[in-house]
């Protein structure tokens, strides 16, 4: 009886797998074909260009600017912010740095933060550019509703009274370039029925990571493809949220931000385009930002970006179809953009890939044909990393992060559809301003996190499990191999192991080592954890933490040669003494990205004989900066702690002094290794000798 109810139960599971199996191979090739189709596009517009020499939006006019700049049109720029301390301030100076006349053009900070010093950072902005002339302002609310939606919103009604004309939108780790509106606006001046220009994310710290490597290569398809080739072909594409301008006249008569949805931009855009507004997106003028480096900080920022189009498709299909836009334009967007490109591709990399695949694997009666498990998959990827350059070298770290991701992706669909609570919530995605690349500005430490995710670990358990099975019982190896690295991956999420210094976090950065070096009493060095290795700048640079002591003064580096001190270090030409006490704050997960000019005022640049040796008494950090190259191609930063031991005195430049002579170890540092591996495994190499 047992046997015959067990063979009834497994025979509709059999039955219902195969089904299941079905459905989602229906949903890969029609998310293969979205990404197959978008690469055709693109290859036939770029090959059109190069043929008759016009770019992709050649159809669109750019107006010249007025020769007398009190012509030119008003614009504002929008800076919505909540406690984003370490991008707070350069992001306003970037905005007070445009190229547009100064009666033109209003900055206008939107900062809806509640952190004390976070605000204190943007009144001190603030007040410092409007004291050099700017038209720069700082509304706060009393209240957070409707988030960023509803700050922009507010700011508006201020806009409007005073009758600008263009709105310019940044997040506050964006860069924008001193010409940017100088390359943006003219295309809203020379065509009335274009609402907004979008232009072209690009990236600061793609390298820092392998998780911010994956993000790129995701990124750069969005941006080089499809961004591109909707616009050029008249299809609707969505604002990004920042890095573009609008015509003042198109937010109003679409009705505003709106809060509605956690993707206010997708919104306001697909109103826009309902209404019967263009769009253009720019390929060649680029805006830098930064990209999360924190796992944590990613996570939040894919269940918003996968959660808002879900909710929007669900409120916004009725206004789709009773608009007066063409039949076709109404099926792509409402079954393509939104059901295959927003919702069934992540139902296909966790619900097929991850789910239904190991299952067959203990299954003899399901038979996955290999198309489905390697042709489209290949086409899929190899699409996406074609648009990153040597893409093709990190395609199998996408895939598997991306099918990682698929736990908080597809239950980001679910809270969607289902508009649950957590659909609602807004968070600012953490930055720590990897994105200010001047030289000497220290950002935020990024220590990895010790959260567990739990769901991250079963699928990882379940995966490992199946993949062991398939490779035991001599059957489906090569998947059964795929499977086993995809259950480390997801042990890799699970565990939180996926920052810079975690076990899947890496370091892509060329040259920029950051080591603990220790030495025992015969000078052998220690090589530091891979934990040991931290973000402490933006730019190339070697941190050596010595444990030998050199109490030395502002006087004493001025009349002594770095040389004698740091004998390989022998090209440096500005030696700068830091307060310790600010450069422990410079260090803290809490300091500001645009903090160069705190560090300034904390420093004593002692190789011109500035700064006197009472203006820092006590001192233990030497920083030393390599200028032969460009600003941001390398800098050494040389910690040393002052000691109390005074061994032997010795007097320099008339000053008399007492310091240990044994001099700190010599670091020399190699290019990170980038094999075979496909930036899983790949690390960094390194030899330190000692020289007393």
């Amino acid at each position: 009886m047992l046997a015959l109810l067990f063979g009834a139960y497994y025979g509709l599971y059999v039955t219902f797998l195969h089904a299941a199996i079905q459905v989602m191979v229906l949903l890969s090739l029609l998310v293969s074909a979205d990404r197959v189709i978008n690469v055709l596009k693109y290859l036939l517009i770029t090959t059109r260009s190069k043929i008759t020499g016009k770019s992709a939006h050649s159809r669109w006019t750019f107006k010249p600017l007025p020769e007398d700049p009190h012509q030119y049109p008003k614009v504002a720029v929008q800076l919505p912010m909540f406690n984003e301390r370490a991008v707070c301030q350069a992001i306003i100076d970037c905005c007070c740095e445009l190229e547009w006349p100064s009666s033109r053009l209003y900055i206008q900070v939107l900062d809806d933060s509640t952190d004390k010093i976070t605000r204190e950072l943007v009144d001190e902005k603030v007040a410092e550019w409007r004291e050099r002339g700017m038209n720069v302002d700082c509304m706060r609310r009393t209240n957070r509703q409707g988030y960023k939606a509803g700050a922009m919103k507010e700011g508006m009604d201020v806009l409007a009274e005073r009758g600008y004309e263009h709105v310019a939108v940044f997040d506050a780790d964006f860069k924008p370039e001193p010409d940017f509106l100088l390359k943006t606006v003219p295309w809203l001046e020379g065509n009335p029925t274009v609402g907004y220009v979008q232009t072209r994310w690009v990236f600061t710290n793609p390298d820092e990571s392998y998780l911010t490597k994956a993000q790129e290569v995701s990124l750069n398809y969005h941006m080089r493809c499809e961004q591109f080739t909707h616009s050029a072909t008249g299809s609707f594409f969505n604002f990004n949220g920042t890095a573009g301008v609008w015509r003042r006249e198109c937010i109003e008569t679409a009705g505003g931000w709106n809060s509605r949805t956690t993707v206010e931009d997708m919104d306001l855009s697909l109103r826009a385009y309902v209404k019967g507004w263009k769009a253009i997106f720019l390929e060649d003028v680029t805006c830098l930002n930064e990209l999360p480096a924190s796992f944590f900080a990613f996570r939040k920022q894919q269940h918003r970006w996968t959660c808002g189009p879900v909710q929007l498709w669900t409120r916004a299909a009725a206004d789709i179809w009773a608009s007066s836009i063409p039949l076709p334009r109404k099926i792509e967007l409402t079954f393509m953009y939104f059901g295959v490109r927003k919702v069934a591709t992540h139902f296909v990399a966790l619900g097929f890939f991850c789910t239904l695949v190991p299952l067959a694997i203990f299954t003899p009666e399901i038979h996955i044909p290999t198309w489905v498990l390697v042709h489209l998959p290949v086409a899929v990827t190899m699409s996406t990393a074609w648009f990153t350059p040597r893409g093709w070298v990190y395609s199998i770290l996408y895939v598997l992060f991306e099918n990682a991701m698929g736990m908080v992706k597809l239950w980001a669909v679910v809270t969607g559809i289902l508009d649950l609570q957590r659909a609602q919530e807004w968070v600012v995605t953490t930055k720590l301003g990897s994105s200010d690349k001047r030289p000497g500005t220290t950002n935020a430490s990024l220590a990895p996190s010790c959260k567990i995710y739990g769901g991250e670990l079963l699928m990882g358990l379940f995966l490992i499990t199946a993949g062991s099975f398939g490779l035991f019982s001599g059957r489906h190896w090569g998947m059964s191999s795929y499977l086993l690295i995809q259950g480390a991956v997801f042990f890799g999420f699970g565990f939180n192991m996926v920052d810079v210094g975690g076990f899947l976090g890496g370091r892509l950065d060329t040259g920029l080592i950051t080591t603990g070096l220790t030495s025992n009493k015969t000078g052998a060095t220690k090589r530091p954890s891979p934990r040991d290795i931290r973000r402490r700048q933006t730019i190339p640079v070697i941190q050596l933490h010595s444990q030998e002591h050199v109490p030395l003064t502002a006087s004493t580096l001025a009349a002594k040669s770095t040389s004698g001190i740091l004998p390989r270090l022998n090209s440096l030409n500005s030696v700068s003494v830091l307060d310790p006490e600010a450069q422990a704050r410079s260090t803290s997960p809490t300091h500001s990205a645009g903090s160069s000019d705190t560090e300034r005022s904390t420093s004593s640049t002692v190789s011109s004989g500035t700064g006197s040796p009472g203006s820092i008494p006590s001192l233990s950090v030497i920083k030393l900066e390599d200028r032969w190259a460009s600003p941001t191609s390398s800098m050494a930063n040389i910690y040393l702690t002052s000691g109390k031991q005074k061994d032997k005195g010795i007097a320099i430049g008339g000053v008399s002094e007492m310091a240990n002579l044994l001099q700190p170890p010599q670091l020399s540092v190699a290019a990170p290794r980038k094999g075979w591996s496909f930036g899983l495994f790949g690390n960094s190499g390194y030899q330190a000798d000692h020289s007393d």
